[in-house]
């Protein structure tokens, strides 16, 4: 089936018989070493989707490595800033993690399935695991290979997993890991997403993946449940405010970054420079990159701060109507870092750009100095086209871009 899509040197997820068969367009996204649909039908009616309904989010390529054993505990404890010991079985955790240099290696998910076992859902993670885990009695290993990940997404996902599973899930708390049956097929479920929305991941062997699929496409009927693409989920986490590795920052460890198209103006960053300094907890002793961090804080705090960027559409749109272009509007989020600058001076970047359709706006991420990054502050990106660079009127404005409904 890969074959007849014309590619190579790719592979197909436990999913996609079933993706394959209801995609309706030729447009596929290759995430390293699978392909994925990038959209089935139309990505604006499968976001509008997830807003309004629910969608099935294909995301079996999100590396998994697992951690075992009885120094498990230990060395999870070793590379979280975050307290790992007092995660409980059965508890998700979000955390970034670093290097001793206090620079961000990835960010993630953990998964606490047992005492000794821990499985962390982030970019690739095995030589950087191994290389911490020096005197440890724990085994590091890849199973990505053997997990499906569909992730059901929107304000109907419970209803739809309700009746999927003839269970009630309204008391699954946020991050949260419960054990069901669906089509047949033994399911570790986790109230989480990517998306901002209300929603569960759902983990599956490869073997239990399409009758999976078929059992929550059946059930889902009712309530208006659709597949929705890569295309449609990328701008569902910009409009949430959520950032990803080797697009909207470069990881500072030894496992490989996605690629971007310009990594020279893009950066190793601190979780404080990410919004994510909630997440180091500076009571513990002891953890990889905590003097680097605490050095960081004692001189003033982060250098550069994530902001949300609103930026002049109308204005973009004006450029090219005077000189004649075909008018976009960045309907893709951007992959490309954009100058961002203040009276005449450089003062960050914008990442992740692109038209919100939820939000009706032009957004993006933006890395700006601190003094330059206060709400309200009044930047310019600079877009180039045709040759021309132009600057475009860009506002500091609140994170998310859309609140949360997922908690």
């Amino acid at each position: 089936m890969l074959e007849d899509l014309g590619v190579e040197g790719f592979v197909g997820t436990p999913f996609h018989k079933r993706t394959a068969a209801a995609v309706e367009t030729s447009s596929w996204f290759p995430w390293p070493p699978y392909i994925v649909p990038d959209i089935y039908t139309d990505f604006r009616e499968e976001l509008a989707a997830m807003r309004t309904a629910a969608t099935l989010n294909e995301m079996s390529p999100l590396s998994k490595t697992r951690i075992s054993g009885p120094d498990a505990p230990r060395l999870a404890n070793r590379i979280l800033p975050r307290n790992a010991l007092t995660q409980r079985v059965g508890q998700i955790l979000y955390s970034p993690w670093c290097n001793e240099e206090g620079k961000m290696v990835a960010d993630g998910l953990v998964f606490r399935f047992g005492e000794e076992e821990y499985v962390f859902v982030a970019g690739p993670q095995e030589q950087w695991f191994k290389m911490n885990a020096g005197g440890l009695d724990v085994e590091v290993e890849d199973i990505s290979p053997s997990i499906g990940i569909l992730a059901i997404q929107g304000p109907k996902s419970t209803e739809v997993l309700e009746r999927a599973t003839g269970q009630d899930w309204s008391s699954l708390g946020f991050s949260r890991i419960r054990k069901t049956e669906i089509g047949g097929a033994s399911v570790d479920v986790s109230r989480q997403g990517f998306t901002g929305e209300v929603g569960y991941e759902l983990w599956v062997s490869p073997e239990g993946a399409c009758p999976m699929w078929d059992a929550l496409m059946e059930a889902g009927g009712e309530y208006g449940l659709r597949p929705a693409g890569e295309y449609a989920i990328d701008i569902a986490r910009v409009e949430a405010g959520l950032l990803i590795i080797g697009a909207d920052y470069m990881g500072a460890g030894p496992d490989p970054t996605p690629p971007v198209d310009d990594p020279t103006q893009m950066r190793e960053c601190s979780p404080f420079e990410l919004r994510l300094g909630r997440f180091v907890d500076f009571d513990k002793p002891e953890f990889v990159g905590r003097q680097a961090l605490m050095d960081e804080q004692a001189a003033g705090g982060a250098p550069r701060r994530m902001v949300g960027l609103s930026i002049d559409w109308r204005a973009m749109l004006e450029h090219q109507l005077e000189r004649g272009e075909f008018c976009q509007m960045f309907p893709r989020v951007h992959d490309m870092p954009l100058p961002v600058i203040a009276s005449g001076k450089r003062v960050g970047y914008a990442t992740s750009v692109t038209w919100g359709p939820t939000v009706g706006g032009l957004i993006g991420l933006g890395h700006i100095d601190s003094p330059s990054a206060n709400l309200g502050a009044q930047l310019s990106v600079l877009w180039s086209a045709s040759g021309q660079t132009v600057e475009i009127a860009a506002e500091v404005v609140r994170l998310p871009f859309r609140p949360h409904r997922r908690a």
